[in-house]
């Protein structure tokens, strides 16, 4: 996957609204019935799967650095000043998405193990 700034931005939608609820007013089901109602059960499965792709997106959006999984073209070196921390994303009431942020603990729950400080994965 290659990420950059303007592509995420794409991604998010821009001035339309976003994909995720688009779809939710789009989509139908034909088979009404609570027992093995397949459709209900896609449907259910596709609404989770689109919101968190939205969810991860704007992550990716909000995180200007290069780590790992999270490798932007866009800024490719990795920023532990600045980044070296979770990124929490959730969906709104509204439809939106929040992000925020939680400090990576460096320290072991125990006496008996080291450690072992971040770095760079070197390929």
């Amino acid at each position: 996957m290659f990420r950059d700034g303007p592509l995420l931005d794409e991604g998010c939608g821009g001035d339309r609204p976003p994909l995720a609820a688009s779809l939710r007013d789009d989509l139908g089901l034909g088979d009404h019935s609570l027992i093995w109602n397949t459709d209900l059960a896609e449907a259910i499965e596709l609404d989770n799967m689109m919101a968190q792709a939205c969810v991860s997106l704007h992550s990716a959006v909000a995180r200007t650095e290069s780590r790992g999984a999270h490798a932007r073209e866009d800024y490719p070196a990795r920023d532990d000043v600045n980044w070296l921390k979770h990124t929490l994303a959730w969906m709104t009431e509204e439809g939106g998405v929040s992000v925020a942020y939680r400090p990576v603990h460096l320290k072991t729950l125990s006496n008996e193990v080291e450690p072992v400080p971040p770095k760079a994965r070197i390929y």
